[in-house]
């Protein structure tokens, strides 16, 4: 049986170790898929060692003992802060984002004296886990393994809470085109909530009504804690589109530069930051639609995702060729389309109706942008339309 779970450990830690190098590196640009690659880098971790205890391996490796404890204070905060950038257009690290560390970093001090303890230390204090098989007596710092295991999954509870938050938000979005192309990143987000919740009551119940075995074996608990990870990496292999992150419909058409070398040129230089840019006001605007915002400006739209107006004129500028107001315009007239098309009570719409509920100020602007997207005027591009 040992040999088997020391198998089932080592698999088990192979397989997230690959899935979060995939995470990171595949989404470089992403922090939200960097987020899930090191909490599942972390869990990878945590595998490791419990393939070197089963296996008996740690009494020749002493030090990598306890080396994963502080690191499952991450779990909660990790899971939630991917949730939250991979389901807004924030894609930065804020400074009060140190406090989710808070505990991790509380932890590793409180570890520090048992990490510089000798071999001789560690050794012995492994046989005497041993040889009474409680692998939740052992103090970590100032409480035992068991308080702290209560206090991980506790603080999971907590950040599970917060994500349904984050999930309910960004269902509240009336853009339903926006929905549906995102409709597997949702599920999938959905499926890690409540397979999450299901395995935080289950081993806290476990823990605090059913730890009467020492047994250092596989108990129900572990089961439950096992199989959540087997899920959640099947459904990421199952689906490998999750790995592209949120779906965005191109609106905007890009420039297309002339000169091919010219434009491998301009992507080494430029792109990184503009798509960054591109990224965030992309899944803004398709997210929070801003632009049905009469007053809407480029000041407003730089507070709302964190970068300059300069840059981001700049990044609208060299990606479509066109200025901020014409970049608004096309959403809006693009909005329209989708409303008649989706929307039967949009059919009895005036134009005007139309410009008003789509963010245009006046009859006038409406008109002028909408010839100068579409070549025609409102009314005769309507007539000949099939919506």
């Amino acid at each position: 049986m040992s040999y088997f779970l020391a198998a089932f450990y080592f698999s088990l830690f192979s397989i997230g170790t690959m899935i979060g190098l995939v995470l990171i590196f595949k989404n470089r640009k992403s922090l939200a898929y960097t987020f899930f690659g090191i909490y599942n880098l972390i869990t990878a971790w945590g595998f490791l060692v419990s393939f070197l205890l089963v296996s008996g391996l740690i009494l020749q490796a002493p030090h990598f003992f306890r080396t994963a404890a502080p690191f499952h204070y991450l779990w909660g905060p990790l899971c939630y802060l991917f949730i939250r950038n991979l389901l807004s257009s924030d894609n930065r690290f804020h400074k009060t984002d140190i406090l989710h560390f808070l505990p991790f970093a509380l932890h590793l001090v409180e570890l520090i004296p048992f990490y510089l303890s000798s071999t001789e230390v560690k050794v012995n204090m492994l046989k005497g886990m041993f040889s009474d098989g409680n692998r939740f007596g052992v103090y970590e710092g100032l409480l035992t393994s068991y308080w702290h295991s209560l206090l991980k999954f506790s603080q999971m509870l907590i950040y599970n809470i917060f994500q349904w938050k984050l999930i309910a938000n960004f269902n509240k979005t009336k853009n339903q085109s926006f929905k549906k192309s995102n409709q597997l990143i949702i599920n999938w987000v959905v499926f890690l909530n409540v397979s999450g919740l299901a395995m935080i009551f289950i081993v806290q119940y476990h823990r605090i009504f059913l730890t009467n075995s020492n047994s250092l074996m596989v108990n129900g608990s572990d089961v439950v804690f096992y199989f959540y990870y087997i899920f959640i990496w099947y459904y990421l292999l199952y689906n490998p589109d999750l790995l592209n992150g949120i779906k965005l419909n191109h609106v905007v058409p890009e420039k297309e530069l002339p000169d091919p070398k010219r434009n491998r040129e301009l992507k080494s230089r430029k792109n990184l930051e503009y798509e960054e840019i591109l990224r965030r006001l992309e899944t803004h605007m398709q997210l929070n639609q801003p632009f049905l915002n009469e007053n809407l400006n480029v000041s407003m739209i730089s507070s709302q995702i964190y970068s300059s107006e300069i840059k981001i004129a700049k990044t609208i500028k060299y990606k479509f060729g066109i200025n901020f107001p014409e970049y608004i315009n096309q959403y809006r007239i693009a909005y329209i389309e989708e409303n008649l098309k989706s929307n039967p009570d949009w059919k009895s719409y005036t134009v005007e109706g139309m410009a008003f509920s789509a963010g245009f100020n006046s009859r006038n602007a409406f008109y002028t942008a909408f010839r100068k997207i579409k070549g025609v005027t409102p009314t005769s591009y309507f007539k000949f339309q099939n919506f």
